[in-house]
């Protein structure tokens, strides 16, 4: 696989590892394709990958894109009424089905999440899933239930399926003071975010 940039109409390729991207169990695998300003009311870019192989060509393309983006998002432990959320109240969710997501980096995969631009789209499910965020053998899913191609408001809906997961199923064991997450969330309009340990 390689990481795909479409910039001035032109083309360029570059090569990035996707090594060991294994969908979950029963589900099928897309790469997801971002399409992001490389500055505020600036250039975009269209990006394939997870969100951390994003941010990095993005910072490549514009060394202050974490200052121009990311500055003055507010902090997951913070809420915010200025953040319009994608709503998992009383949404369905299981936890412990794959192995544990370092806590971590899942909570600055959120972050990246609610920092890039554009509309997350899956091709018709249900059990497509891409891999939107994966950081320190840590991971976060996005995957689509419904038979029909699906197109989501924001990336920040994604970082609020995972943030859903991160309040139900973080687990710190005794005496450790490293937390683990795995888990998975349903959203009522049929798609799904799951976080769990990867290989990356």
């Amino acid at each position: 696989m390689r990481l795909a940039i479409v910039l001035a109409g032109l083309s360029a390729i570059y090569p990035v590892a996707f090594a060991d991207i294994d969908p979950p169990e029963g589900y099928g695998l897309h790469i997801p394709e971002w399409d992001v300003e490389i500055t505020p009311g600036g250039e975009r870019v269209t990006l394939n990958g997870t969100v951390e192989e994003v941010r990095e060509e993005l910072l490549r393309l514009n060394p202050r894109w974490n200052d121009d983006f990311l500055e003055g998002l507010p902090d997951e432990s913070e809420h915010s009424t200025l953040v319009k959320r994608t709503d998992f109240y009383g949404a369905k969710y299981v936890c412990g089905r794959w192995s544990g997501a370092r806590h971590n980096p899942i909570v600055d995969g959120i972050k990246y999440l609610r920092g890039i631009s554009g509309r997350p789209g899956a091709g018709p499910g249900p059990g497509n899933c891409g891999r939107v965020s994966c950081s320190y053998d840590s991971a976060i899913w996005w995957c689509n239930d419904s038979p029909k191609s699906k197109q989501l408001r924001s990336y920040g809906s994604i970082a609020d399926g995972a943030q859903y997961v991160v309040q139900h199923c973080t687990i710190t064991p005794s005496g450790s003071s490293f937390s683990s997450v795995t888990g998975q969330a349903f959203h009522k309009t049929d798609w799904n975010v799951i976080v769990r340990g990867a290989n990356c």
